[in-house]
């Protein structure tokens, strides 16, 4: 069974041959070992880009290979906003760029899509997913719309006005997701990812309450997957933080994968989320998967199989995207324990 096989049937409940291993993005970690930040990368051609992408994950034993990193932060570049580049990881956004939805009527996305860092990216994906073919499952991850609207509006602000300006933000947030949405079919699926990912921190249990999630971020999703759905994608969806009080509400959205934060009980996940959405996680990016011993990713893979229910519908990863200076050998490890696991259901 081939790496996309086995991750289709992961996030469908179909059997597979064994565990399924995957990082969630790694862009940067994959770049870094090649001795390259995202700017770095932008200087270079798509296919040598593309083929150290590929290397390395290839030889990690990923089932996923995560396409271009930072696409969301480079994008906000593009519309005038203000970003960092980090000699490590991804970009930060270090100003926010609207006050109010009557400066998004300037914003022209025909113009910013054509920009030639996100045409070198889009590029650099399809090159990976030509590489992939059939073997490897294609990834690819973008700011959700509750997390894009902080980015682009700062966060404090959004927390404020959730209470104060309610209509200001719904009007915002219909745009930010109408934004993912074109930009998935144009970048994404235009560059032949399979496996369609949103990152929405901002929507988090440690940010905003569930009535907050439940009014303002639910019907969002529940309307960007079934538009997904059309598109014959697996969709994920990642949300960094305890978001176990929300779970059974992200389950409704039809969304094929849920990826949790390694703060989330697994057991518990699993439990609410049944055999209704597949779930994606949880180690410890950092306190295990980069600083632990062969000995502590082991312990924390076999702990994350068992409490995952050892019965499909599930794929072995970090609980966020791990440090770019994580040890190659830390990844490994994982995906080598993930490989010695056959799930009692086949």
């Amino acid at each position: 069974m081939t790496g996309r096989d086995r991750i289709a049937n992961a996030a469908s409940f179909k059997p597979t041959d064994r565990v399924s291993a995957a990082l969630l993005s790694g862009g940067s970690w994959a770049l870094y070992h090649h001795g390259l930040n995202i700017q770095k990368a932008l200087l270079l051609e798509p296919e040598d880009v593309a083929e150290k992408i590929f290397s390395i994950n290839k030889k990690a034993g990923v089932d996923i290979i995560w396409a271009a990193p930072s696409f969301g932060n480079i994008l906000i570049k593009t519309m005038g906003g203000e970003i960092k580049f980090r000699e490590k990881g991804p970009p930060d956004v270090t100003k926010a760029l609207i006050n109010n939805a009557g400066d998004l009527e300037r914003i022209d996305l025909k113009k910013n899509f054509s920009d030639p860092s996100l045409q070198k990216m889009r590029e650099i994906t399809r090159l990976i997913a030509d590489k992939a073919r059939s073997e490897y499952a294609v990834g690819a991850s973008m700011w959700g719309p509750f997390t894009m609207l902080g980015l682009l509006y700062g966060v404090e602000k959004l927390m404020r006005d959730l209470y104060k300006k309610p209509g200001v933000v719904r009007a915002i947030l219909e745009w930010t997701a109408n934004l993912y949405l074109e930009f998935v079919d144009y970048f994404f699926i235009g560059g032949g990812v399979n496996l369609v990912s949103m990152g929405d921190p901002a929507a988090s249990g440690d940010m905003i309450s569930r009535r907050h999630f439940e009014d303002f971020a639910l019907p969002l999703y529940n309307d960007i997957y079934a538009r997904l759905r059309k598109e014959n994608v697996i969709t994920c969806l990642h949300i960094c933080g305890n978001i176990e009080n929300r779970l059974d509400l992200i389950s409704l959205t039809g969304v094929s994968l849920v990826s949790i934060d390694y703060k989330v009980n697994i057991k518990k996940a699993r439990e609410i989320l049944g055999r209704k959405t597949a779930l994606a996680g949880n180690i410890n990016p950092v306190g295990i998967i980069k600083d632990g011993t062969a000995e502590d990713i082991i312990g924390a893979c076999e702990q994350c199989i068992a409490e995952a229910g050892e019965d499909g519908g599930f794929i072995l990863m970090p609980g966020c995207d791990i440090p770019p200076t994580t040890p190659f050998e830390n990844v490994k490890t994982m995906t080598e324990t993930a490989a010695k696991h056959r799930f009692k259901r086949s």
